[in-house]
């Protein structure tokens, strides 16, 4: 008979008030370096009795490593895990200088002198791209001289205009329910390069954000599938609405399905502003072969307005597409009307527009050289 397995429970030791914060995923190997058991920092792990190594992971790759842990059988053990301060980023803060003022006075005269101009986008730009969809409420545009901003929740999404030459640059805000999101951002006059910060006010939710932007896949979906797969860990946490759309959008890359259904299916339900809650459910439904309804939801995108993270216009784009092509072929399982037809294709080809405008170095959304958007 197997000795019982003991429980390793972990306890961070990070600093306050930081851009980080809360779950860090672990990793537990044995003496040959072999991978036992992978999980979240403020969770609890199973492992044979044993001796271990226990590695923390931070979004920027730095590693927190406790060596030579040993657990006896049914043992249940805490661990206090390190992490030197000076990794975990500040929190990220708006200047707002007495030049800032200076030039927010006097932007009707000063704006026809600088090489760039800035605006702040709020609304449902989307809606009026494509045919009989277009939105109720005007989108509504503030210049602004300012490239730092604290920008507060609202049911609108927001969005940047970069303006430099009659050539036109967006990119969005993602602003978590019940907070705010302060944005940087620079557009560099030489290369062209958009550079983009952002604090989303949410220690985990960053987290997760720079494992994403970083590249760190494993860690981001050690997290993610915690979340999804868990509901009884979940539901201690703060609830943080960006921060399942994240997670959603990470497993779905991998095309780790299971727990989708119902998560992607609350999401759309409970959050309806959120644009991108549509994205991940249709390309949930088509993943798992329910097309028809995939469909049926992809024809209500344009009142939701574009995804905030880029992969949802990828994921768009590539099912826009498929289904117009298949629907004007006559496939029986995705029959349309000849009126929805038409806006299916529109659809479809302004989503293969936006992709093909979509800045790939970025994982939020933002759209290079594009046609200015209208405003009311």
């Amino acid at each position: 008979m197997a000795d019982p397995k003991a429980t390793l429970t972990f306890k961070l030791d990070t600093p306050a008030n930081r851009r980080w914060s809360g779950a860090l995923p672990i990793e537990v190997r044995d003496e040959k370096l072999v991978l036992r058991a992978r999980g979240v920092s403020d969770d609890s792990l199973e492992v044979p009795p044993g001796r271990y190594y226990v590695t923390a992971t931070l979004p920027n790759g730095d590693q927190s490593t406790v060596d030579d842990v040993v657990v006896n059988p049914g043992e249940s053990r805490q661990l206090n895990i390190a992490c030197p301060d000076a990794a975990f980023p500040a929190k990220l803060e708006t200047s707002n200088t007495l030049s800032d003022s200076l030039w927010e006075i006097s932007r009707p005269v000063t704006q026809y002198f600088f090489r760039q101009s800035f605006a702040i986008l709020r609304g449902n730009w989307l809606a009026d791209r494509i045919p009989g969809t277009g939105s109720q409420v005007p989108l509504k545009r503030e210049p602004t001289t300012r490239s730092s901003l604290d920008i507060p929740f609202s049911r609108e999404a927001v969005w940047i205009e970069i303006e430099r030459s009659n050539r036109y640059n967006y990119f969005a805000v993602p602003v978590d329910e019940g907070t705010s999101t302060t944005v940087k951002w620079s557009l560099d006059l030489d290369t062209d390069k958009l550079t983009l910060e952002f604090d989303l006010h949410h220690g985990e939710l960053n987290s997760l954000l720079d494992f994403v932007e970083n590249g760190k896949a494993a860690e981001a979906r050690s997290i993610s599938s915690t979340l999804v797969m868990r509901p009884d860990y979940y539901a201690t946490k703060k609830q943080s609405p960006l921060r399942e759309i994240l997670g959603a959008y990470v497993l779905i890359r991998a095309n780790q399905l299971e727990g989708l259904n119902e998560w992607t299916g609350n999401l759309v339900a409970s959050h309806p502003w959120l644009p991108d809650a549509l994205a991940v459910r249709i390309e949930y439904l088509a993943r798992s072969g329910r097309h028809a309804d995939a469909l049926k939801l992809l024809l209500d995108i344009p009142k939701s307005g574009a995804p905030l993270f880029r992969s949802g216009i990828g994921y768009l784009a590539d099912r826009a597409k498929t289904y117009a092509r298949l629907a004007s072929q006559g496939e029986a399982s995705l029959k349309v009307p000849a009126a929805e037809m038409e806006k299916l294709e529109r659809i479809a080809q302004v989503f293969g527009e936006l992709v093909i405008a979509l800045d790939m170095t970025l994982s939020t959304s933002a759209l290079r050289h594009v046609p200015a958007f209208k405003s009311g």
